[in-house]
């Protein structure tokens, strides 16, 4: 595409009236300045409509589309669809990149030209203001890069993904009809044969809160069972990522069962809170 930037950055942006001028400002502020921000009002009810064309105002590399609320997969491929660039940034309306992501990245993608998609390490940022360092890569067999196999176990830190286009048209783009739509779109790009690269620099901060879909853990389980269960239907794998996939959502039911029954009995959010502490005991003890 003549004249196109080097990287789009794509934001849905739904209700994100509060968050949305410090996640535009974490991109404005990148040290590599060969960029544009496709921002995606989803039908909002509250300013995030009327912000996000100020913003755009301020900038010529800002663009702003509304639509009638479709979710978040449907608003990235708004965005997508509307992007100029080959390399796609995935950014929520509430999430920030680093200073220096778009230049470490940009190198880091000349240094790995066989790779279609590529990830960061990043910080869990909650609500009281305190940061956590993820640590999700450590699951995997190679900490450079998940194969099917690790994103199976453990999925990569989405924050500030970049991914070239062709994965995009290969997959279909996000899918409208389901809860948590980046997953199942990494796990078809595998499917497909695309690589994936990790750089193990923290450049990108993930916000957590009580209001976001990722925080509705019950709710985020049932779409990763779906999710694998696609995948398995696609008949893309082979046979070890097959059974993989059939280990995997079988382990993902019995949570499920058992966040259901603790759901009952302490109410889900005081489930949710119980069952990650576990979690992150069991973690750390595996270490």
């Amino acid at each position: 595409m003549p004249d196109a930037p080097r990287f789009s950055v794509t934001i849905p942006a739904y209700n994100a009236e509060a968050t949305l001028a410090e996640t535009v400002a974490s991109v404005t502020s990148q040290t590599f300045a060969d960029w544009e921000i496709v921002i995606v009002d989803d039908g909002s009810t509250d300013g995030t409509r009327g912000l996000a064309e100020r913003l755009a105002a301020d900038d010529p590399r800002i663009r702003v589309i509304s639509q009638e609320n479709r979710g978040s997969g449907g608003a990235y491929n708004t965005a997508v669809r509307n992007a100029r660039a080959d390399l796609l940034v995935m950014l929520s309306a509430d999430d920030l990149l680093l200073p220096g992501h778009l230049a470490t990245i940009d190198a880091f993608i000349t240094e790995n030209p066989g790779a279609s998609i590529y990830t960061v390490g990043g910080w869990y940022q909650y609500e009281d203001g305190s940061r956590e360092l993820q640590r999700l890569h450590q699951a995997w067999r190679d900490t450079h890069g998940a194969s099917m196999a690790d994103l199976l176990l453990a999925c990569f830190f989405g924050i500030g993904a970049v991914y070239r286009r062709e994965v995009f048209d290969a997959v279909g783009g996000f899918r409208e009809d389901i809860y948590a739509e980046d997953y199942i779109f990494w796990l078809l790009a595998l499917a497909h044969g695309y690589q994936h690269r990790y750089l193990d620099r923290p450049l990108a901060v993930h916000r957590r809160s009580a209001e976001q879909k990722s925080a509705d853990a019950l709710r985020m389980r049932q779409a990763d069972v779906r999710a694998v269960a696609e995948v398995v239907a696609s008949g893309l794998l082979g046979e070890s990522d097959l059974a993989a996939a059939r280990r995997v959502a079988r382990g993902l039911k019995r949570n499920i069962a058992i966040r259901r029954v603790a759901g009952a009995l302490l109410g889900q959010r005081a489930a949710t809170r119980l069952l990650g502490r576990a979690g992150a005991m069991i973690r750390g003890s595996a270490r």
